[in-house]
């Protein structure tokens, strides 16, 4: 075991912090609307939906 961490720990630390950027990446951008970017995209969208609604004397809702 002492030789393997010797000889690939370089290596085993690189791919366990590729792994956890990678995993942050997923919990934060997430799938679909659960997501905190999701969610303030979602927010700027309809901010500028109701504003340009607003502007043009529409009432409409996108989402």
């Amino acid at each position: 075991m002492k030789e393997i961490f010797e000889q690939y720990g370089g290596v085993l630390i690189t791919v366990v912090a590729i792994l956890s950027v990678i995993a942050v990446i997923i919990f934060v951008v997430g799938q679909g609307n659960s997501s905190v970017i999701g969610q303030a995209f979602i927010k700027i969208i309809n901010s500028f939906v109701d504003n340009a609604n607003k502007n043009a004397g529409i009432n409409c809702k996108l989402m």
